[in-house]
């Protein structure tokens, strides 16, 4: 068992930053500093790097993971995705993930691009995530395998049972653990952890939590990704539009008083959503007590 795995189902409460790779070498350096800020001011169990679809950010994504996974040895996820992909090309990067430490692995189907029908998404071989976690199970030689989670339901599955049975099917193929799209409603995240233990789940789920940075910007992550946006949250941020910095206290009050609902039900792992982002993070940390 990975030390990644270990924190997630450790008694104590853990935290772990999501991160998207960046575009140019100048927001690459940008990014680095607003990591080591995080990991200066708390401590992060991991750090995860999201990888594009069929490969968009590819180049970005390694160039990061390398990078991190110097500068905080067995504490990096670096997530693979499936889609428009065969096992030569996933064998690939995959052998260079290991051959730098990176064993720990996300395993996602990722968004089909624009323009790519679904039988291309799958011309390789892998359809679903759940294809992905069988591959690695058989392949050998991963530490940890992550997968995701949708309390509000994937957007393109509309059958909630059906759903869940995909997400358990990726439990059952081999996954250490789950991290969950982000949520609002901490209700929603209670339902999917009562529907699936009722199916008889065995590993972790957890939470993804969102700060808000920009209104609109939430608005199109919900919309695309299926979850929602409740009016309270937008009615909160709305009078600090044209008010950076308390709009991110305020937006660090509603992350924080979120979190903290979830770990007195006894959540011990929180995922968050940094969008490369130090500030708002670490004001979160500050509320909850999670700083050095």
């Amino acid at each position: 068992m990975s030390d990644i795995v270990d924190e997630i189902r450790s008694s104590g409460t853990s935290v772990s930053i999501e991160l998207f790779p960046p575009k140019t070498e100048a927001a690459a350096a940008r990014l680095v500093e607003e990591v080591g800020r995080i990991q200066e001011g708390m401590r992060v169990a991991f750090t995860s790097v999201t990888y594009g679809a069929g490969g968009s950010t590819r180049e970005g994504t390694l160039n990061l993971v390398l990078d991190l996974a110097k500068r905080y040895p067995g504490r990096v996820v670096a997530h693979l995705t499936c889609v428009g992909a065969d096992e030569e090309s996933l064998s690939s990067l995959l052998a260079v993930y290991l051959k730098s430490g990176m064993g720990d692995i996300m395993a996602l189907r990722g968004d089909i691009p624009e323009g790519m029908t679904r039988e291309e998404a799958a011309a390789g071989g892998f359809r679903y995530a759940v294809d992905l976690v069988r591959w690695l199970r058989e392949l050998g030689g991963v530490s940890s395998i992550g997968v995701a989670g949708y309390p509000e339901g994937h957007p393109e599955t509309p059958d909630r049972a059906r759903d869940l049975e995909h997400f358990l099917a990726k439990a059952e193929a081999g996954a250490d653990y789950a991290a969950t799209q982000f949520f609002f409603e901490n209700a929603d995240y209670f339902d999917f952890i009562e529907e699936t233990a009722r199916r008889g789940l065995g590993i972790p789920v957890a939470p993804g939590i969102l700060p808000v940075r920009d209104i609109d910007q939430v608005v199109r992550f919900a919309a695309m990704c299926g979850a929602s946006v409740p009016e309270r949250v937008i009615a909160a941020l709305e009078p600090y539009r044209e008010d950076p910095k308390g709009f991110r206290e305020k937006s660090a009050d509603l992350s924080a008083e979120q979190i903290g609902e979830l770990i007195e039900a006894g959540v011990r792992h929180i995922h968050i959503y940094s969008l490369n982002k130090s500030d708002i993070v670490l004001r979160v940390a500050d509320r909850l007590g999670w700083r050095f």
